[in-house]
């Protein structure tokens, strides 16, 4: 991996240190230009040339492809959306559901992948089953197994919880879950662009994840895999061009045989061409690359933090089990003053709840800062970061001889 040449890449590079991924990452240059290059022709033109509209299609055409082929999948199973929440939506509103059916997820979900269950289950009057976790923050397949019965019809799972880091073994739920014939969804938000993802060897039957974050996309970009055996299966939340097919004759309409039919309206196009234009940087690198680095510096990282004096670290203990997120706080100092406090020395990290409350929950905590280091950071920007903290404790006077794990 050339890091002095993926740096110059950066647009940010030698104004700030960015270690801020899991919120959404700084693209490369080369996604950048790609969208630039569309909005100057486009500018230039005019969106409607048709010449250069089928020059825009095909480019869409082409980045179905390529998404498709970044997680093992055929381009017809895939779908475009503006961010993983959509994706989750376009599942819980289009499946067909029954009253008493249910839904398996963790206690640590994200917002995005806990209210639209909520939805259901007051609507739809299906059942939830939630799973509790331990410390480690990674979900016991085996309680799932205890769970699951003749009513269960989903089990979806966050790949890396946004708020823990913590790294859910989802090959195995996936089987589990094919071997008692429940369908599977994946939000992969945090993994794409990080972690190898193979979706027919995962095996798992809808996956979906936002661009923005560790594949470096633009916001306003994603991705929706749904499985071509069960793409009819999905009744589309949004109805117009693109989606469907319309009869003026008969005066009827006819969703898409493919993943577009939840796509509805002119696409927005200068976020796919972005997408596509970070897929391809992300192959240049090599995922194998990026995810080996990743693992490095997460290691790195949390052991440079454990030199903090009063720092608690929350997630799992286990370094295996952890990938790229770390959130801590350092006792004698708020979180929002540690994060102000590294801003003012250019170096980005983030600080919030995460919109994870039963995580909070369970560490007995509002609010926590939160480092996740990309494969485009190095050790010398992590030493960095752990020395302007302890620097800031020495200037508010908060030393606590101290380090806890939670």
């Amino acid at each position: 991996m050339d890091i002095e040449q993926i740096q110059k890449d950066n647009p940010f590079h030698g104004n700030y240190i960015y270690i801020n991924t899991a919120a959404a990452s700084a693209p490369p240059r080369q996604v950048v230009h790609a969208i630039i290059d569309y909005l100057q022709k486009t500018a230039s033109l005019g969106p409607y040339l048709p010449a250069f509209r089928k020059e825009v299609y095909q480019k869409i055409d082409e980045t179905r492809e390529k998404a498709g082929s970044f997680i093992g999948a055929e381009a017809t199973e895939i779908a475009f959306v503006k961010n993983g929440t959509e994706g989750i939506n376009f599942v819980a509103n289009g499946l067909p559901w029954e009253e008493g059916d249910e839904i398996i997820l963790a206690d640590f979900e994200f917002h995005s992948n806990y209210t639209p269950w909520l939805k259901l289950r007051d609507k739809r009057k299906v059942s939830l089953k939630v799973i509790e976790t331990d410390e480690s923050g990674v979900i016991d397949v085996n309680l799932i197994a205890k769970q699951i019965t003749e009513r269960t019809k989903l089990i979806t799972v966050s790949h890396l919880p946004n708020a823990s880091g913590a790294l859910q073994e989802i090959e195995k739920i996936c089987k589990l879950a094919k071997e008692n014939d429940v369908l599977t969804l994946i939000n992969a938000s945090q993994t794409l662009g990080l972690v190898p993802i193979d979706v027919k060897e995962l095996d798992c039957d809808f996956l979906t994840a936002c661009g923005r974050k560790w594949l470096r996309g633009p916001e306003g970009s994603g991705i929706l895999y749904l499985r071509e055996s069960l793409v009819d299966s999905i009744e589309p939340t949004l109805v117009g061009w693109g989606g469907t097919t319309w009869n003026f004759e008969t005066n009827d309409y006819h969703y898409s045989s493919t993943a577009k039919r939840v796509e509805a309206g002119c696409p927005i196009v200068p976020s796919i061409i972005g997408l596509g234009a970070a897929i391809d940087y992300a192959q240049n690198v090599g995922l194998e690359n990026i995810f080996k680095k990743v693992i490095a510096l997460t290691e790195y990282a949390v052991n440079q933090l454990s030199t903090i004096e009063g720092i608690s670290i929350y997630g799992p203990r286990d370094i295996k089990n952890r990938l790229g997120i770390i959130p801590f706080n350092v006792n004698g100092l708020g979180p929002d003053r540690i994060t102000a406090y590294l801003e003012e020395k250019k170096v980005i990290i983030e600080s919030g709840t995460f919109m994870a409350n039963t995580l909070l929950q369970q560490y007995g905590i509002d609010k926590m800062a939160r480092l996740s280091p990309h494969y485009f950071n190095t050790e010398e920007e992590i030493d960095l970061t752990v020395s302007h903290i302890k620097s800031l404790q020495k200037e508010e006077g908060n030393l606590d001889c101290h380090i806890d794990w939670k």
